[in-house]
């Protein structure tokens, strides 16, 4: 069984929240990587700045723009990376990353370095299932022990959910809304139902994502959900009082524990 999918072996829904890397500052990306996890995060999703981040929303827009003012390396991408997987070994580390960079890196060192670094999975959320590049990815990282995470929205139909199940590990990313990443105030009547038809295809946990920022929200999805991905929310908070680490580091850490806290003793 994979790190990843041993989380999800527990009987609550996994919180899995988000940052982006390098925003405000490598450095500081540690501390807050460390609160999370202190807070109750059971997985840790780093988003690798990009200048073109389609599927994001303004919150994480920002936070790109930010991180981006500082020297970007993928090697220091995956320094940070190290320090953290150093601070919490067992907890398992997903990059969440667009193709380019990995592309221009080349996929057989990203792949060896990530998983030295503590990388246990990826999401790249443009790249098609249908491609040689996935294909060639997907075997690079298999190699490694590194889990390749799909996203399925709700325009995804049964035949393409299909294709994409021979591409897929650890867990996969259900995108609960239309649209960008961000903040909404209401969950799609229908939700429940198509997390449940997607667990029935890929036979393997779900998590949610997009969207969900409230502890309320959380404890809602967790009861059909086998995690919560929270991003917009994260990103928020560091937006906010980033400039004043040490009320940002407690900030972020109340806001997991309120989250983590609203899935503990779920019954599936």
């Amino acid at each position: 069984m994979s790190a990843i999918k041993s989380v999800f072996s527990d009987s609550k829904s996994a919180f899995i929240p988000y940052i982006s890397l390098g925003d405000p500052n490598y450095d500081l990306c540690v501390d807050w990587a460390d609160a999370l996890i202190r807070g109750g995060a059971d997985i840790l999703e780093l988003g690798i700045p990009f200048s073109d981040p389609v599927a994001d929303g303004p919150v994480i827009q920002k936070a790109f723009k930010r991180a981006l003012a500082n020297p970007f390396s993928m090697d220091t991408i995956l320094e940070t990376t190290e320090k953290i997987h150093s601070l919490h070994p067992h907890i398992p580390l997903v990059y969440l990353t667009y193709f380019n960079p990995i592309f221009h890196y080349g996929f057989e060192k990203f792949a060896e370095k990530a998983k030295i670094a503590g990388i246990q999975g990826m999401i790249i959320p443009d790249l098609p299932y249908d491609t040689p590049e996935t294909d060639e990815l997907f075997k690079s990282l298999k190699r490694r022990g590194v889990d390749l995470i799909h996203l399925v929205t709700p325009a995804t139909p049964l035949n393409r959910m299909k294709g994409i199940r021979d591409f897929a590990s650890g867990f996969i990313y259900y995108v609960t809304s239309y649209g960008v990443t961000g903040e909404r105030k209401s969950i799609s009547a229908d939700l429940e139902d198509r997390i449940k038809t997607t667990k029935e295809v890929f036979s393997l946990p779900v998590s949610a994502g997009f969207g969900i920022s409230a502890p309320d929200q959380a404890k809602e999805i967790s009861q059909y959900a086998d995690g919560i991905i929270i991003g917009s929310a994260v990103q928020r908070i560091i937006e906010e009082n980033g400039s004043n680490p040490s009320l940002c580091r407690k900030k972020l850490e109340e806001y997991a524990q309120s989250i983590s806290g609203s899935l503990r003793g779920k019954n599936r």
